[in-house]
């Protein structure tokens, strides 16, 4: 019973003959074909559109533009209305089903996801939420179109010398320029990767903290690399992930809604495809 009173077409249909139901109820109140009224209700909606956008309330004057937009708007929807310009408008016919599939949307947000189902979602899409792994590491850059054969040679001597913790020697100093930093500093691996490679990536997050280590070769030439800190990846809990948890769940039930909405109201016609021309015979 709980369930099917959570069902977002059921929702859809009762908020549906609610608004038919007051609007036949106060049908001597509703205003005439010719006849505007620019309702407190719909005051209140174009000041809160506005301050949404803007960041603040509108100025009296701005106000009076946003009411006198609206009357012109109206009077152009049932003017054109009259003329039939509707009839057949590509643009038209997709913002209706714009506003169709927004409310079906806005029915399904009024049922806030339980914890259970968070949780559940997390645990069906654990891929979708893992934290990345980390690392912070200094490296020295040895060129091969700088040194030629040497480059290998000269990289194995300056990691001699590096072994040696002499608090004197600058590891920048021993390497050749590059236009990469020195030191990563808290680094995702996906950083990594786009500054010096995947193979760059794999080879210094698989280090130990601590010692001066390699060559290790990237895209550029060979690299001496010195591990400060590692943070290994994982996935996330639900209290580390709950707003894209909760981000995508709410996307994946509107959509969920707005099929299940189109598949019930199909079955209300009978939908005929016709065959498509032989466009390739000619005329």
């Amino acid at each position: 019973m709980q369930r099917w009173l959570k069902e977002p077409l059921l929702h859809f249909i009762v908020l549906g003959a609610l608004i038919f139901l007051a609007y036949g109820l106060l049908g001597d109140d509703v205003p005439g074909d010719d006849e505007i009224v620019v309702t407190r209700g719909q005051q209140a909606h174009l000041v809160t559109t506005f301050t949404r956008t803007w960041q603040r309330p509108p100025t009296p004057q701005e106000f009076d533009g946003l009411v006198r937009d609206w009357i012109r708007q109206e009077i152009a929807y049932r003017e054109g209305q009259a003329m039939g310009l509707d009839t057949d408008d590509t643009v038209i016919r997709r913002r209706l089903r714009q506003k169709l599939e927004l409310l079906a949307e806005d029915v399904v947000s009024l049922d806030e996801p339980t914890e259970a189902e968070l949780q559940a979602f997390l645990e069906a899409h654990p891929e979708d939420y893992v934290r990345e792994p980390v690392i912070t590491l200094r490296q020295v850059y040895f060129s091969p179109d700088h040194r030629g054969d040497a480059v290998e040679r000269d990289a194995q001597q300056a990691l001699v010398l590096l072994s040696t913790d002499d608090p004197a020697l600058d590891p920048a100093g021993l390497g050749d320029p590059l236009s990469l930093p020195h030191r990563l500093d808290g680094q995702h691996h996906s950083a990594v990767v786009r500054l010096f490679g995947g193979d760059f990536a794999e080879a210094v997050f698989a280090l130990a903290p601590g010692a001066w280590r390699g060559p290790v070769r990237s895209g550029y030439g060979l690299h001496l690399v010195q591990v400060e800190s590692h943070r290994p990846g994982g996935p996330l809990t639900l209290e580390q992930a709950r707003a894209e948890v909760l981000r995508d769940l709410e996307y994946r039930r509107q959509q969920a809604a707005i099929d299940e909405l189109y598949d019930r109201l199909a079955e209300t016609y009978t939908i005929t495809v016709e065959a498509p021309a032989d466009v390739s015979a000619g005329p």
